[in-house]
């Protein structure tokens, strides 16, 4: 029975991350839109684009890597979850040092022209 507890923790825990991720990502391309100067607008989305198929091919390669050195899936769950967290403290430590914080990170960037 404790076996059967464990296994629907499991699933409810994999379930809600699936859920997290999906919910930040429609959050992630506007965030990168926003942020990013009018004029390097595509160059920067590409560039994040490209390290995202990169991170594609990296993690699933650090996984199995990790899988086989240790014999557990636990390294690899850990080291996906530390650059989980470590890309989450980046964002927050760049946004405080922006001096966008509250309601003003929440608010629409001004719409930019080519022209100014």
């Amino acid at each position: 029975m404790r076996e059967r507890s464990e296994e629907r923790f499991g699933l409810a825990a994999v379930t809600l991350a699936a859920v997290g991720s999906k919910c930040a990502a429609n959050l992630f391309w506007p965030l990168a839109q926003s942020t990013l100067d009018l004029k390097v607008t595509a160059a920067g989305l590409a560039v994040v684009n490209s390290l995202g198929n990169l991170g594609g091919f990296v993690s699933p390669t650090l996984f199995g890597y990790l899988e086989e050195t240790t014999g557990s899936t636990n390294g690899g769950l850990y080291a996906l979850s530390a650059a989980s967290l470590l890309a989450t403290a980046v964002y927050f430590i760049r946004r405080a040092g922006s001096g966008r914080g509250g309601a003003e990170a929440a608010a629409p960037a001004p719409v930019r022209t080519a022209s100014g």
